[in-house]
């Protein structure tokens, strides 16, 4: 666990136990915004199954932790079934701590996270209307990679090399 100076939130890896707490974030972001490609929120069985489907899929996955509540969430996992050398990250982020570097916090962790397994690339999808979503990846760039492109819905946001 570790925080920033000022910070009042420290970031640690996620635990079974904040799974209920993740998903209503997830589940909020797929009723209020286009965050998600879902359509429809998690019903309880239908976490567990997400939770456990990300679990065997050698992810990482960070929470930013206020006094015991979980604010928001992070996660790394493979991109298309290419390996841990390619990785999608994604944030979520509970509406009351958004624009409180909850999910640059996150993201900056995740970018650690990545070069510490050996992973090369980062990219992320993120919905060409989410201007908060594609100025925290913009913010976050790695020197050397960023290649944006627009499409109808999504701003393909690629990280890039990593070292």
């Amino acid at each position: 666990m570790s925080s920033s100076p000022g910070q009042t939130f420290t970031v640690r890896p996620a635990t079974r136990e904040d799974m209920q707490a993740v998903v209503g974030i997830y589940n909020w972001a797929i009723n209020q915004t286009f965050a998600t490609i879902d359509s429809e929120p998690l019903s309880a069985e239908e976490a567990e199954e997400w939770w456990d489907a990300h679990a065997r899929q050698r992810t990482i996955t960070l929470v930013a932790d206020d006094d015991g509540d979980v604010i928001g969430w992070a996660r790394l996992l493979p991109w298309r079934q290419r390996g841990f050398e390619v990785v999608e990250d994604l944030v979520y982020v509970d509406p009351l701590y958004q624009k409180h570097g909850v999910g640059r916090e996150l993201l900056g962790r995740l970018i650690e996270a990545a070069r510490a397994t050996g992973c090369r690339t980062i990219v992320a999808s993120v919905a060409a209307d989410n201007a908060a979503g594609l100025r925290l990846h913009q913010s976050l760039a790695i020197p050397n990679s960023a290649r944006w492109r627009a499409t109808p819905a999504l701003e393909s946001v690629g990280a890039g090399d990593l070292f």
